[in-house]
């Protein structure tokens, strides 16, 4: 929650949070876990217009989050408090939210995870709330329709440039306040980009493999341990490496049978 003098927001919403009522909800994407109850938890609803069609409709958001259709539906609705939002707000990349009292909300555009995702930077504070830029070990996710990979790499960079007193991010790590620990965290959350990259190339390096014939395979998600949904992440999520290796030369195709190889 920020207050200032004349308004009050709340950034994300989450499940077991029963935040006072806000003026605001700003949304930093529209993945279920940020948007518990979003309808209930403020007079108005915003979120980047890159993502906003995605909670227009269960049939937008299933979409763009890339998932098959399945008995998890029913669950994940009545789990996360899912309603469709066909007017909610919107906003861009340079999006400031004064608050009065000299409180304001700086738009920070963090893309990758999704095309609109943001982080929002509490001024004059210094709070930056990095949504899911989680800085896990488990690396950065982006498995949806619209992630980037290259817009990862280009949001890990970004993160580390904003000049900021508090770090919080939305999952598992944090919050911090020494930024030498917050850059740690970083670099040991970027890393796992190489680690797969590596992987990747090492089953390559074993024999050519189909789009299809790396997933499963350890290169994203530990095979003892993968959830339900890790075929339809990790497919999307190996592609993206498989296409930026193809472009930096250092494997080659599809070839006719749809398998790429070492060059």
């Amino acid at each position: 929650m920020v207050t200032g003098r004349d308004a009050t927001v709340l950034l994300d919403s989450a499940v077991g949070v029963d935040p006072p009522p806000a003026d605001l909800l700003l949304l930093s994407h529209y993945h279920e876990d940020h948007t518990v109850d979003a309808a209930t938890r403020a007079r108005r609803v915003a979120i980047h217009h890159r993502d906003a069609p995605a909670l227009h409709s269960w049939g937008g958001f299933l979409e763009h989050y890339g998932l098959p259709r399945g008995e998890w539906e029913t669950d994940l609705v009545e789990q996360f408090g899912w309603a469709p939002l066909p007017a909610v707000d919107t906003f861009d990349d340079t999006e400031v939210y004064d608050l009065g009292g000299g409180v304001a909300i700086r738009v920070v555009p963090l893309p990758g995870h999704t095309a609109g995702h943001c982080g929002f930077l509490v001024e004059p504070d210094g709070v930056f709330y990095i949504a899911d830029v989680e800085l896990s070990s488990f690396g950065p996710v982006y498995g949806d329709r619209d992630s980037s990979l290259a817009d990862v790499r280009s949001t890990l960079a970004a993160v580390a440039d904003v000049d900021a007193a508090v770090v919080v991010p939305y999952h598992a790590k944090g919050p911090y306040f020494d930024r030498d620990e917050f850059l740690a965290a970083l670099r040991r959350h970027a890393a796992a980009l190489d680690a797969r990259e590596e992987r990747l190339l090492a089953l390559l390096a074993e024999r050519p493999r189909s789009r299809d014939e790396v997933v499963g395979e350890g290169v994203i998600y530990r095979v003892q341990t993968a959830p339900w949904f890790a075929d339809e992440v990790e497919r999307a999520m190996t592609g993206r490496h498989l296409d930026e290796l193809v472009a930096r030369a250092v494997v080659a195709g599809p070839d006719d049978d749809g398998r790429y190889r070492l060059r």
